[in-house]
């Protein structure tokens, strides 16, 4: 028990950097490896090979000559304070960053490879009894879409990554078309903190397949891997931007300036997300089962006529809004803990805009198997309303459009 409560209460922060979360829980990771992890003689051989970890992939690659790896060569003399010199460094960082990029993500494709190609075959493998308690559906929790995730990176992004070594300007619409792909991460990283707990419930059953593989890291540090590398995504995008602004290729900013963004807001729902996962408790639906997280945060609400406003923490999920009691705040050292209050099914909902009053709207639900509840939020400023109520009518809108469909299918 004190297992699952060290793994639902990590700290984690919710506004400011959005990396922060992931990180701490990545560090966290490291250093429960490094104290329950038992490497052999034959293990630490290996760390040579393996131990370059994602960071310092960069340093492994495969031997290319500059003009391979798309270096300009710099041949002026160092006293000369030509412009070209400042565009031709730039340059270079910039095929540096690149070069990272794609090392890195070779590394990352490796250690999927490990868990999917190792773990994942040798559960099935007789030799090392599974416990009781995995023999049913449990085990397909502990890697949820890894594999799904692995195939795409190996047989597509990686590929992709490497031609833009040699066209760096088609970074950015790479990153741009790959969006939908990124939401793998969003499922994977839903069902995060369940994943943790059975691996360290199960640590001695899943380090003898670590033995019998020969791997120096375990497979609780494997498996945070693919939350680490979209932390990595923004690093390395924003060092490739900033060094081409500095090369003065204003035609390729635009790209990669979205690109950026696209990763930050990976990394941000998947903060959110397991956030929420930790810190929200007494909701009696499956919260993995409503859908992406398109929203959160604190709006002051009166839910029905006559009751006291008071700030509620919001989660606007793809099939459900929910609405919780912020019972502890987050700290530098504690996650938030928000209990639930009610929510309302957005496939029977109905929004107004409360114009009379500033930065308000209404709710209300339209469940006929369910009491009538009608909630009126007031968000904290412009900004936060019309993100709330954009979002919310453009799922209104979505709904509104699947009926239609399904009343007259014909219709455009």
């Amino acid at each position: 028990m004190s297992c699952f409560l060290r793994l639902f209460t990590s700290t984690g922060k919710i506004e400011g950097n959005p990396l922060s979360e992931i990180e701490q829980i990545v560090r966290m990771s490291r250093e429960q490896h490094e104290s329950n992890s038992r490497v052999d003689g034959s293990a630490a051989g290996e760390a040579g090979g393996e131990g370059a970890a994602i960071d310092n992939a960069a340093t492994n690659g495969r031997a290319h000559s500059n003009a391979e790896l798309g270096f300009v060569q710099d041949n002026n003399d160092k006293n000369k304070t030509d412009p070209s010199d400042s565009k031709t460094s730039a340059l270079n960082r910039r095929q540096l960053a690149l070069n990272e990029l794609v090392a890195t993500e070779e590394s990352y494709v490796q250690d999927l490879s490990k868990i999917v190609n190792g773990y994942m075959e040798e559960i099935h493998n007789k030799d090392i009894p599974r416990p009781v308690d995995l023999l049913g559906g449990k085990m397909d929790l502990v890697f949820n879409n890894i594999k799904e995730i692995y195939e795409w990176h190996r047989d597509k992004f990686l590929i992709l990554l490497r031609q833009c070594q040699k066209s760096p300007a088609e970074l950015g619409p790479l990153i741009e078309s790959s969006a939908k792909k990124f939401t793998m991460y969003y499922y994977f990283c839903s069902n995060k903190p369940l994943s943790e707990f059975i691996v360290n419930a199960h640590y001695q059953y899943f380090d003898q397949i670590r033995q019998k593989l020969g791997h120096r890291m375990d497979l609780s540090t494997l498996i945070i891997t693919p939350v680490q590398r979209i932390t990595k995504y923004v690093l390395l995008i924003n060092e490739i931007l900033r060094e081409t602004k500095r090369a003065g290729l204003q035609n390729e900013v635009a790209t990669l300036m979205k690109a950026s963004e696209q990763m930050k807001d990976v990394v941000k729902k998947v903060n959110d997300m397991m956030m929420v996962l930790r810190g929200l408790q007494d909701f009696d639906g499956e919260l993995t089962a409503q859908g992406n997280l398109f929203l959160q945060g604190t709006l002051t609400c009166a839910i029905d006529a006559g009751q006291k406003q008071r700030e509620l923490q919001v989660f606007l999920f793809q099939q459900v809004i929910i609405f919780a009691d912020i019972q502890k705040q987050k700290t530098q050292f504690s996650s938030p803990v928000f209990k639930y209050r009610t929510h309302i099914q957005l496939n029977h909902m109905q929004l107004h805009s409360l114009k009379d009053s500033s930065y308000s709207f209404r709710i209300k639900s339209t469940d006929p198997n369910k009491p009538p509840v009608s909630i009126e939020c007031r968000a904290s400023s412009e900004a936060s309303y019309n993100e709330w109520l954009d979002t919310l009518n453009k799922i209104v809108k979505q709904q509104n459009d699947l009926i239609l469909q399904l009343i007259n299918p014909l219709s455009k």
